[in-house]
């Protein structure tokens, strides 16, 4: 019985989730077999893997064909069980360093340059950019 569930995502954008994935401290593995729990695997395009010993479980994303993005997947309860961090926090930290990284290569293709950028309490993050 397999304790995978998968998240539906947005993240159309490897580059983008790429660089989200490093700056959230994972290790980062292509076309690779994610861990679950019981040492179940499950072939994934992208494994994000804490960047901790302690930890036995991975994050995965699949190629959906039908909306050309990535599906998050992972064993949730084993990963909050052991790092004490639920799917919600950590699919939340993801899809928010992705859209960022994602909006920062739009402002650039764009001809855009970031003039301001400030973490708000809430943990949004506000930037204004400007054309020169």
């Amino acid at each position: 019985m397999s304790h995978f569930t998968t998240v539906r995502t947005k993240i159309a954008d490897l580059a983008c989730l790429e660089q989200a994935l490093y700056q959230l401290d994972f290790r980062v593995l292509h076309q690779a077999r994610m861990r679950g729990w019981q040492g179940q695997l499950k072939k994934v395009s992208v494994v994000a893997q804490f960047d901790r010993n302690d930890c036995p479980y991975d994050i995965g994303f699949v190629h959906n064909p039908k909306t050309n993005t990535y599906d998050m997947v992972a064993d949730w309860w084993a990963i909050a069980s052991r790092i004490g961090m639920d799917e919600p926090t950590l699919a939340g930290q993801i899809t928010q360093r992705y859209a960022y990284n994602k909006v920062l290569s739009e402002v650039k293709l764009q001809g855009f340059m970031v003039s301001e950028e400030q973490l708000e309490a809430d943990q949004s993050i506000r930037l204004v950019v400007r054309k020169w």
